[in-house]
């Protein structure tokens, strides 16, 4: 007798049920039931809800899974939720979605592992607009079926699937909906309260932050599905920006930043220069191996090695890590980004596969 069959017996009982009051009640015949019992077959799964409540248990009461590892389980799809999404998840969150219909925000989860999933598997134009078609809807059915902060983290999923799309108007549409910050944020206000060394270490903490987002901002204003010339103003302006904070040439850990805007000039480069675009991924190829060699390999505390951020370290355990730490290195992102269509123009080049060695 298989573990479902036997929890029906025994909960039918405990209600004081007969076999074909039971199958009366659920539309089908008392022989379904009799070869649920029996072990010889399992209701189908769009009776697994009606029998639940019928029976007044929880699916998983039903299923006869263990509380403690729902817990167990649960606990670790809340840790990936909490960590960073990544394509490689996919088949996790789909697994949370299916188990946990309840947590909408597992949903979020999927949709953002969908659109990282449709870059790192490109494989046509048709295929990715669909995948990103697909997170879209995701995105919008979250939103629309939940409030307060779920409901603003994915306001960004569906202006940059919009975006992607060129749906330019939807995604403004959106767009104006994510609230506006307040006009003088805690860290801000706490800048008034503080002095000395502790004044200084606090402002270092925040130009680092505004740092962060400025250089993300110049970094992503390029176009990925139509790379051109007018973007490498802004992919040298973020590059100028770290130079000067880090005039030494000791980046830190913006080796990972220098490393991206060399490959995103590169695909600009290739088009017209060959040359400097391969020198462009040489560059890129140093800084992934210095990033992997300070917070990968041998993960560490490293001062940042500049004026205006002398008070202050980068500790590698603050990287967000996927799976092991070997598997996060930032020589096999570069090697993923050779292997990838952005680059096909380039493929045949004289020396691009040496970058492999």
């Amino acid at each position: 007798m298989n573990n479902i069959g036997k929890r029906i017996k025994e909960l039918r009982k405990k209600k004081d049920m007969t076999q074909e009051k039971l199958a009366d009640m659920l539309g089908i015949t008392y022989k379904a039931v009799s070869k649920w019992e029996c072990g010889m077959t399992t209701p189908d799964i769009s009776l697994i809800v009606p029998l639940a409540r019928l029976l007044e248990v929880s699916t998983d009461d039903l299923l006869g899974m263990p509380k403690i590892e729902l817990d167990k389980q649960k606990a670790e799809f809340d840790r990936l939720y909490n960590a960073v999404h990544s394509s490689a998840q996919y088949e996790i969150a789909c697994k949370a979605v299916n188990e946990y219909p309840n947590e909408i925000k597992y949903l979020r989860w999927k949709a953002d592992c969908i659109y990282m999933r449709a870059y790192d598997d490109y494989s046509t134009q048709e295929v990715f607009l669909n995948e990103i078609e697909n997170a879209y809807k995701i995105y919008k059915f979250v939103f629309e079926n939940t409030d307060g902060e779920l409901q603003n983290d994915v306001l960004t999923g569906i202006v940059m699937t919009l975006a992607v799309l060129k749906r330019n108007e939807e995604a403004k549409k959106y767009a104006l909906m994510y609230p506006k910050t307040q006009t003088i944020d805690r860290d801000t206000l706490l800048g008034y309260a503080l002095n000395g060394e502790e004044k200084l270490e606090h402002s270092q903490k925040m130009i680092l932050k505004h740092l962060d987002a400025l250089i993300s901002i110049m970094t992503n204003i390029r176009d990925k599905n139509d790379p051109n010339k007018q973007e490498l103003k802004y992919l040298t302006c973020s590059e100028n920006i770290i130079n000067i904070f880090f005039p030494a040439g000791d980046y830190n850990r913006y080796y990972d930043e220098m490393m991206l805007i060399s490959i995103y000039k590169a695909i600009i480069y290739q088009y017209e220069d060959k040359e400097k675009a391969l020198e462009s991924l040489i560059n890129a190829k140093k800084y992934a191996e210095c990033f992997d060699r300070l917070f990968i390999t041998n993960p560490s505390k490293v001062k940042y090695d500049t004026p205006y951020l002398d008070q202050l370290e980068f500790d590698a355990q603050e990287l967000v890590i996927i799976g092991q730490r070997e598997e996060n290195k930032r020589i096999d992102i570069f090697k993923s980004w050779l292997d990838g269509a952005c680059f096909d123009i380039l493929r045949e080049y004289a020396g691009y596969n040496d970058l492999y060695n």
